[in-house]
């Protein structure tokens, strides 16, 4: 029984790593190069690789071991050499106890929901730079003095012997497991200076400096999380799931009881056959889709005559009156679940439900209230009225703008016509002061009669500079000697 067992987990496994092959294939294709900037993606891909060779060698290895356990029981005095496949068993065994290991830290992929999940990765990832620099610095000074152990210690203590012995020593007393006694015999002198040296600067020095950059460093990035709020939390992923269980239980049964009721009122000539213009128009009212009624008419129409006879009707009512019942049931079992360990009812503020939460509530409500048709034609009304108000507003803005862009060009002209009369006042030097006040009265004169056609034309109704209400500035100029030109 128990063989059968084992040989059931395999088969769930190799089907589990074969979805997941396809489905990594898939992202591989659909991100192309962006797949490979995540670490998680790379250890996908090492867990798949792994165990796709396990399951071969698996497969392989039974079958060597059944012919080779043939080829014994048939000849016994021959020798039958295991001793290729007890190699690779070992080496399986390695490869399945390493692909063990990175799915329990594949965990850390799947619980990183909320902010207190994150710490460890974000504290790794920040301080990489200072560790990894930190490492040289350790290295340097661990391996001279691995160095020094063995070509010291090496001719009299047996740890010391070789150099790969000499750092899994150091190794050892850095966790405090360490023979003293064996170094001041070796070395009266200079084995006390060696072990107090080393402590001091590796136990002391370097490994203190290693914990303050890891405190610092964490204690950095906690701030930064107590700042920031969770993305997600784990109890608000299981309450949003379980809302929206519900919701779409209710809407299904409140679907269910609009059908019934369409089954009931939809044979407006009393005929006992609904035709699908009846059953379309009816379901239009409580607002289902054209494509929703064709298919549930397709359903239970099954002579495709486009009518539901009394024989269809009653197996739609007892098809109908079952899936009520499941999800009636359904809907008290999940209530009985949630009220013992539901003592209030709360919703999750981490941002509230998305929007296509809120588009399906608003529907489940419509469903469950029903439009009339006669709300339906008012509303219809309502939006025309409110498109047409519209319109008109958008054309007054239409003609405003118009008129802005009419008083900037009659400002710009009347800059023009100030810049003109200044230039002839100052190229006029050689004139008398009646000329320059005649040539001055003439120019004026015909900007104002410039700008009344403009202004008549366009019909804009800019007004030229000077003027009140519409009429024409006066311009009056003194004689020569009275103080200059005046304006009225």
């Amino acid at each position: 029984m128990g063989d059968y067992f084992i040989l059931a987990c395999e088969c769930v496994f190799a089907l589990f790593i074969l979805y997941y092959m396809v489905e990594e294939i898939i992202e591989i294709k659909r991100n192309k190069l962006e797949y490979f900037k995540t670490i998680w993606n790379f250890l996908d891909l090492i867990i798949i690789f792994i165990s796709v060779v396990c399951i071969a060698f698996n497969v392989y290895r039974t079958l060597a071991v059944t012919n080779l356990l043939e080829n014994l029981l048939n000849n016994p005095d021959e020798f039958a050499d295991f001793e290729f496949l007890g190699f690779w068993q070992t080496q399986f065994n390695n490869a399945v106890a390493f692909t063990v290991f990175l799915a329990w830290i594949k965990i850390f992929k799947y619980i990183s929901f909320n902010k207190t999940m994150t710490q460890l990765s974000s504290t790794l990832a920040k301080c990489a730079k200072d560790v990894a620099g930190f490492a040289i610095m350790f290295f340097i000074v661990f391996l001279a003095y691995a160095q020094l152990g063995y070509l010291v210690f090496g001719t009299q203590i047996q740890d010391f012997s070789t150099f790969q012995g000499s750092i899994f020593t150091l190794f050892r007393i850095i966790l405090g497991d360490f023979d003293f006694h064996a170094l001041e015999s070796a070395q009266r002198v200079i084995g006390p200076i060696f072990f107090l040296t080393y402590v001091f600067f590796v136990f002391f020095v370097l490994l203190n400096m290693f914990l303050a950059i890891i405190n610092d460093t964490y204690s950095e990035v906690k701030a930064d999380i107590a700042n920031q709020q969770s993305e997600f939390e784990i109890g608000d992923y299981f309450k949003k799931g379980y809302s929206k269980l519900l919701e779409k239980l209710h809407i299904k049964r409140e679907k269910i009881t609009d059908i019934q009721n369409t089954i009931q009122f939809a044979d407006s000539n009393f005929d006992k056959q609904i035709d699908f213009d009846e059953w379309r128009n009816e379901l239009k009212k409580k607002g289902y889709a054209d494509v929703e009624i064709e298919n549930l008419f397709a359903k239970y129409d099954l002579d495709g005559d486009r009518v539901l006879d009394e024989e269809d009707q009653r197996r739609m009512q007892i098809d109908l009156a079952r899936q009520k019942e499941e999800i009636s049931k359904e809907f008290g079992d999940l209530e009985e679940k949630a009220r013992p360990t539901t003592g209030r009812k709360s919703r999750a503020s981490t941002g509230g439900d998305d929007e296509s939460d809120g588009e399906s509530g608003a529907r489940s409500g419509s469903r469950g209230s029903g439009v009339s048709y006669e709300e339906f034609n008012v509303l219809s009304r309502r939006v025309d009225r409110m498109e047409h108000s519209i319109g008109s507003i958008v054309s007054k803005i239409d003609a405003v703008l118009v008129k802005l862009e009419a008083m900037e060009k009659a400002k710009l002209k009347r800059r023009e016509t100030m810049s003109k009369i200044l230039d002839t006042i100052a190229e006029s030097d050689g004139l008398s002061d009646e000329s320059k006040r005649e040539q001055m009265e003439k120019l004026v004169r015909d900007e104002l009669e410039r700008w009344d056609t403009d202004g008549s034309g366009s019909g804009t109704g800019a007004s030229p500079p000077g003027s009140t209400g519409g009429s024409r500035a006066r311009f009056s100029f003194s004689r020569p000697g009275s103080g200059g030109a005046s304006t009225a």
